[in-house]
């Protein structure tokens, strides 16, 4: 009988238990952690600028073709010049005109007002668009890099984007090199995550992401996922993107 107590009390006490950590630890289903409650803490002070910057101004931008039946996803980078708002992505995910585009932040969103340049050989575009709430745009004029200190080897970089519809998601990498004028880094992305800009340790802006390489072998074509291509920043000419 003594042994039968003592095994109902260390039940009892084990459901009560469960209960309270049920209750009070594990979330509930509904629960979504914010942005800043999942960025972490260990960062130097440089890193934790350069991947707030990033996950702050990211958007996502769907375009749909002229005739509807074509639809890209793809990532941007959001930031203020002279009073008004514009974002920086990739010009292969702009599929149709500018009333064709949308640019969202989770229930946010906001149409495109004007792309003011398109250049398809580089792979850039800019489109001016309205304020968004849940948005910090970045300075586009603190955020250009100095050249000379931006663009060394094995020099960390962040950026944040949607590969494969998922996201945001940031990432981290390396820069491993240059092809002709585009940057290597060996880092990861997938479609999707064209157009993230590129943030090196400063916090300043690199680059965008074009695309992923790719290598030929006796086995056949593989996509070299952890080969990213990225538009440097000095690529894109801004006095014509803002000349209306």
């Amino acid at each position: 009988m003594k042994l039968f107590k003592s095994v109902l009390k260390y039940i009892t006490l084990g459901v009560v238990f469960g209960l309270w950590f049920g209750a009070f630890l594990v979330p509930s289903p509904e629960y979504v952690p914010d942005y800043k409650e999942i960025r972490s803490s260990s960062y130097t002070i440089s890193e934790k600028r350069a991947v707030h910057l990033s996950l702050d101004s990211v958007v996502r931008i769907f375009s749909i073709s002229d005739d509807s039946i074509g639809l890209s996803s793809l990532t941007g980078t959001y930031f203020e010049h002279d009073g008004d708002y514009y974002v920086l992505t990739s010009a292969h995910g702009i599929l149709g005109d500018c009333s064709r585009v949308m640019i969202i932040h989770m229930e946010e969103q906001v149409s495109c007002e004007k792309i003011t340049i398109i250049d398809r050989t580089t792979d850039y575009a800019v489109i001016k668009t309205q304020e968004m709430k849940t948005r910090k745009p970045l300075n586009l004029r603190k955020s250009l890099p100095n050249i000379k200190n931006s663009y060394k080897l094995l020099d960390k970089v962040y950026y944040t984007g949607y590969p494969n519809s998922i996201g945001p998601t940031t990432w981290t990498g390396t820069i491993a090199g240059t092809s002709g004028d585009y940057l290597i880094l060996q880092s990861y992305a997938w479609s999707g995550s064209s157009g993230s800009g590129v943030f090196d340790e400063r916090g300043k802006l690199i680059g965008i992401v074009m695309a992923l390489d790719v290598g030929k072998t006796a086995m056949g074509t593989q996509v070299l996922e952890n080969f990213v291509i990225v538009v440097p920043i000095w690529r894109i000419d801004w006095q014509k993107a803002f000349t209306e």
